[in-house]
């Protein structure tokens, strides 16, 4: 059995990921002209940042004010500034993404509706390599502690991704996109300190091998505090204490043929109000080859290996193995179409031991993925009209051969304009909470609640719109509506054999509606604001005879309203003032309350290669609530503070 890693080895692991390494490979001068870091990317432009090239809508390089697809780019400098210490904070930044703590280690995120935990209408990435739970759909985001100042950008999707990503990008996608190793060439160390966050201890070494290669090496630990009990205020007793290590080798960008080789493992503990402490441990290896055919075309294949071990104590525990294959080939024929085509496999296997009352059946299960995808961007006016048409095949183990086609076209007027439009079919795959789940009464032995071999795939038929434009040079909008028709949601069925059972079905349908709307605006040159609104509306509906005995709460808890204001100002002496609002209105069932909360950072660069940050978290309110599960304690989380500095040298 994993335990828990006390703080000093895994503070020594993180030493040891740093500075064990060959003789060959130590320290060496950090590379003054690698690629641009944090501390550049805020002096771009507006009109530079709308012409980032961005990579997940159609798994190509495309401009980001050209897109046919509501994106927002989350970069290094927004992380870095907003203070976030976790991936799912920095998710907060993202445009329309609705992200809710559930306690300190458990988060539900989601776009356009149906946040809950698991919420399993998002699919994640982390460089290409899909993070999804095949146990839920939905994403363990406590897994995926990487080291926040090796993410070079986060490029989050929302409306379906179906067409290349294939199954569960049903609401949208989340691609976070590591820097590559000669971006991070000599040493960095960070330390963070605080109330909630007792300590982060970060470090990461890279250099050069070979006459082109880079590489790096890098450790983190974390020691986050147990949050309080909603009703009386007492510790709830959930703090999380997390390892991570990884590597990641890479080629050089002269040759045609490129290719990195990237790893990860982690171990640590997640608390539990209501029982002992749960385990979690990982890790995967990832390898890509990129190799240009041709100025026009380009062949890429991935693959990658993944293993998670997860217990919570008196529900289960699981093994999990997957093997995941995936190419891809893009060529532009002639001067009107733009074509990316390719295939995948993807093979994991589980193994999931129940306890008590709360088992799978059967407890061991493999399941195999296959897909095939084709895309095609057709020129119909150079650099004004653009149509595109895909689908992705895949062929699964639970519902047989799925379909996802989309249809976008994109209309340029002027260079500073876009106006797009899609039609989409996305699904979100059975899996085992669906199919093999079981409750079993432990007095009686009688099962009370059942998946459904006859589960089938949920559906959504998606219509989107959006306009982008920069009307001044220092202002930029982005405007995106849709319509989502849903059907086959999970129900939660009571059924008669002559006893009552709850039996997981199929009987739920939903229908939502919503706009997104986003601007930045530079006052002065050296303050910058960012802000989004969204509204949501979300009706569902139940076939003929459901007997449904949850009324479609278990698909999700979602505000109609949320807001959010960036702030980012610069001072001389090197002197940062950085504030970051949010506003979200009340989620229905289970009641959760509107809130506001404020984040302010206060930066200083006391001088090249090293920085200190003060951050408070949650300034408005002693404490508050985010998403309430319905079977559970209700969580609180309080007003937080911290210090940061990082040195890089």
């Amino acid at each position: 059995m994993i335990r828990p890693p006390s703080g000093s080895l895994s503070a020594a692991l993180v030493v040891a990921a740093v500075l064990a390494l060959p003789a060959g490979l130590r320290a060496q001068p950090a590379d003054q002209m690698a690629a641009r870091t944090a501390q550049d990317l805020k002096r771009l432009s507006i009109e530079e940042l709308s012409a980032l090239d961005v990579t997940s809508v159609s798994r190509r390089s495309e401009r980001l004010s050209e897109t046919a697809a509501a994106i927002s780019v989350v970069r290094q400098d927004d992380i870095r500034r907003s203070g976030a210490t976790t991936l799912p904070e920095a998710m907060r930044l993202a445009d329309g993404l609705d992200v809710a703590r559930v306690n300190s280690s458990t988060w539900a995120i989601s776009a356009r509706g149906f946040t809950t935990n698991p919420a399993n209408k998002l699919l994640v990435l982390i460089d290409g390599r899909s993070v999804y739970s095949p146990l839920t759909s939905g994403t363990f985001w406590d897994a995926q502690e990487v080291l926040l100042n090796d993410v070079d950008r986060v490029e989050v999707i929302r409306g379906p991704g179906g067409s290349v990503w294939g199954a569960n990008a049903v609401n949208g996608v989340v691609n976070v996109i590591m820097k590559e190793a000669s971006a991070t060439r000599g040493d960095f160390v960070t330390l963070t300190a605080g109330t909630d966050e007792h300590v982060i201890a970060g470090a990461r070494h890279g250099g050069r091998f070979g006459a082109t290669g880079s590489y790096r090496v890098y450790g983190r630990y974390r020691q986050h505090g147990a949050q309080i009990f909603r009703a009386t205020g007492l510790s709830s007793g959930d703090p999380v204490q997390t390892g991570h290590g990884g590597f990641r080798l890479e080629s050089g960008t002269q040759s045609a043929s490129r290719w990195f080789v990237e790893g990860d493992l982690y171990r640590g503990t997640t608390g539990f109000s209501d029982r002992p402490d749960g385990d979690i441990a990982g890790g995967n290896l990832v390898g890509r080859v990129t190799r240009a055919v041709s100025s026009t075309a380009e062949f890429r294949a991935q693959v990658n290996y993944d293993r998670i071990y997860r217990r919570v104590p008196q529900q289960f525990e699981e093994t999990r193995h997957t093997i995941d294959l995936d190419a891809q080939h893009r060529v532009a024929l002639g001067t009107r179409h733009n074509l990316v085509m390719g295939g995948g496999l993807r093979v994991t296997r589980g193994d999931d031991l129940g306890i008590a009352g709360f088992f799978f059946d059967p407890q061991v299960r493999t399941s195999t993925l296959v897909g095939l995808f084709a895309q095609d961007e057709i020129t119909i006016a150079p650099q004004r009209v653009y149509l595109t048409i895909g689908s992705k095949f895949e062929r699964n183990d639970f519902t047989g051969l799925e379909v996802q086609p989309t249809v976008r076209v994109r209309w340029s007027p002027t260079h500073r304009q876009t106006v797009w439009g899609a039609v989409s079919r996305a699904v979100r795959l059975p899996t085992r909470f669906d199919t093999d789940l079981r409750f079993r009464n432990t007095v009686t032995g009688a099962v009370t609640l059942e998946g459904s071999e006859a589960f089938d795939s949920e559906e959504v038929i998606a219509y989107e719109s959006g306009y982008r434009i920069r009307p001044l040079s220092r202002l930029t909008l982005d405007v995106a509506a849709f319509a989502n028709r849903y059907d086959r949601l999970r129900s939660t069925e009571l059924v008669f054999r002559p006893a009552p059972v709850i039996v997981l079905q199929n009987l739920l349908n939903a229908r939502t509606n919503g706009i997104e709307m986003g601007a930045t605006v530079e006052p002065a040159s050296r303050w910058r604001v960012h802000g989004w609104y969204a509204y949501l509306s979300k009706d569902l509906s139940f076939d003929p005879g459901s007997r449904d005995v949850y009324g479609g709460s278990v698909e999700g808890n979602d505000p109609a309203h949320r807001f959010s204001l960036r702030s980012y100002l610069d001072l001389p002496r090197g002197l940062a003032v950085d504030a970051f609002f949010r506003h979200v209105s009340r989620r229905p069932d289970p009641l959760v309350p509107a809130y506001r909360e404020l984040d302010v950072r206060l930066g200083w660069m006391v001088r090249g290669g090293w920085d200190i940050s003060l951050v408070g978290q949650n300034l408005l309110h002693d404490h508050h609530s985010e998403l309430l599960p319905a079977s559970a304690p209700h969580y609180d989380f309080r007003r937080g503070f911290f210090v940061r500095s990082g040195w890089r040298f």
